[in-house]
């Protein structure tokens, strides 16, 4: 069950970053860009086919975007079909509202247009709105929330419950469907099939699978739609049926934008993060499991493992998390502290030395690190040893290895099942990622994985954008 309060509002990402001194977000923080600046530069496209219609003519550039259980207006067997990856408090998406109205208006069943949500993390109501549309299409009234979120500028929680009211929908499930995040999964899916194929802003509209970004003039998509209308009559005669026009025109499209610059973590990415001896916190064959690289001296860590925390208490034993060392160089605490813990682990008492540093809120000395040692319980004699010695720092260089080998930048850095995320995000973050790991956790039980076997199952998977997946 999908419980507690959502959070409404998602603030830009705070990290330390390696290499450097901590800075603001947009100052060159790891991914302090928001969503909007996610695909800077031309994309590089892998082998694959070409998307040529006709032999002798100019290649035409298609992507392949499948449709799944996305919400859409027109006939199944329409010649063209529009798909709008949208942000319902983005006032060019309203435009491309209305273009989209406009486009239909004048062609009638031979154009389908279809909605992908893509909410851009500036916008602090987007994915909330977007949730609740998913809501709407499960009560049969997605198209009437959907028209009423763009008939006036501006969104926020009353202006959006006004919407649902006016639309009339079931109030009780939709704040029981936002609250629960119960279709957080499926929007996090519409965004991760965005950014596979380059999405960066909205509205971003695919025309049978052909690119056209931004609400541009009405007469740049008539000029496409009427190509692509000559090229169906031409499918058609060829043996095309109508019910397959759409499947047909993307089959040979991109399926994925390769970038070749530099960038951050992946937040599409699997990655098998083996665990080894690292220290843990919940059962084995939990669904869930979280690896966090920290620096007991970065502040953003200390905020973090309040998130973690809060999440331990909320999702209870559907949850693991395990702690790997990343000290920062420019933290003049940071490698001692993780020898420290690295001391009190040998003792047993790694979590209880965790949580009373982390209580320090990143400000402490070796005092304190000897102090705490002693309020825990542990056998000082042993602790002064080895924090004489470099026996035990064998473990912080094996994470720190493992850290620069994943792309890990600075800390936080997490990965739930795999999945990075990277700096002190809000809790909706961490948990729209949860709920989605736990439905895949709950499809490999279903196919015969043991419990104890979820965590190295997931994440060798590579992530399903089916409806369900």
């Amino acid at each position: 069950m999908r419980g507690r309060s959502l959070l409404l509002v998602l603030p830009l990402l705070l990290a330390c970053p390696r290499g450097g001194d901590p800075v603001a977000p947009g100052e060159g923080t790891p991914d302090g860009h928001s969503r909007g600046q996610d695909a800077r530069g031309l994309p590089a496209f892998g082998a694959g086919p070409g998307a040529s219609d006709e032999k002798g003519t100019e290649a035409i550039e298609r992507y392949h975007v499948t449709l799944g259980d996305a919400p859409a207006r027109g006939p199944a067997d329409a010649a063209v079909t529009v798909v709008m990856f949208s942000d319902f408090e983005c006032p060019y998406c309203q435009v491309g509202h209305e273009l989209m109205d406009e486009l239909r208006r004048r062609h009638g069943s031979a154009v389908r247009v279809a909605y992908k949500a893509f909410p851009l993390d500036m916008h602090p109501h987007a994915l909330l709105a977007a949730m609740a549309a998913r809501s709407a299409q499960a009560q049969g009234k997605f198209w009437e929330f959907h028209d009423l979120l763009f008939s006036q500028r501006g969104l926020d929680f009353d202006t959006l419950l006004s919407h649902a009211r006016a639309a009339k929908l079931d109030l009780q499930a939709l704040r029981k469907d936002l609250e629960q995040l119960e279709y957080g999964p499926e929007v996090s899916r519409d965004l991760r099939q965005g950014r596979r194929l380059g999405v960066h802003s909205t509205p971003t509209f695919f025309i049978n699978g052909r690119l056209l970004a931004g609400a541009q003039p009405i007469e740049n998509f008539e000029a496409v739609i009427a190509e692509e209308l000559a090229l169906v009559e031409g499918w058609r005669e060829q043996g095309v049926p109508p019910e397959q026009t759409y499947e047909h025109a993307i089959a040979d499209g991109y399926r994925k934008v390769v970038y070749t610059e530099g960038r951050d973590l992946d937040p599409d990415l699997v990655a098998p993060v083996p665990l080894g001896t690292s220290p843990r916190l919940g059962p084995d064959d939990a669904p869930v499991t979280i690896v966090v690289f920290g620096d007991f001296e970065c502040p953003f860590c200390a905020r973090g493992n309040d998130t973690i925390t809060g999440l331990l208490e909320h999702y209870g034993g559907k949850l693991r998390v395990v702690y790997k060392h990343s000290p920062l160089p420019f933290h003049s605490h940071a490698y001692v502290a993780a020898r420290a813990s690295v001391a009190a682990q040998a003792q047993g008492k790694f979590w209880e030395f965790h949580d009373a540093l982390y209580r320090k809120r990143a400000r402490f000395d070796q005092d304190d690190l000897q102090a705490i040692a002693k309020e825990i319980g542990l056998d000082m004699k042993k602790f002064r040893k080895a924090m004489e010695t470099l026996e035990l720092d064998r473990a912080i260089e094996q994470d720190q290895a493992l850290a620069m080998s994943l792309g890990v930048s600075g800390t936080p850095a997490y990965f739930i099942n795999g999945r990075p995320v990277q700096g002190a995000q809000p809790e909706l973050v961490f948990r729209l990622m949860i709920e989605e790991e736990l439905d895949r956790a709950a499809a490999a039980v279903r196919r015969g994985v043991a419990g104890g076997e979820l965590y190295e199952t997931l994440t060798h998977t590579p992530l399903d954008d089916a409806p369900g997946g």
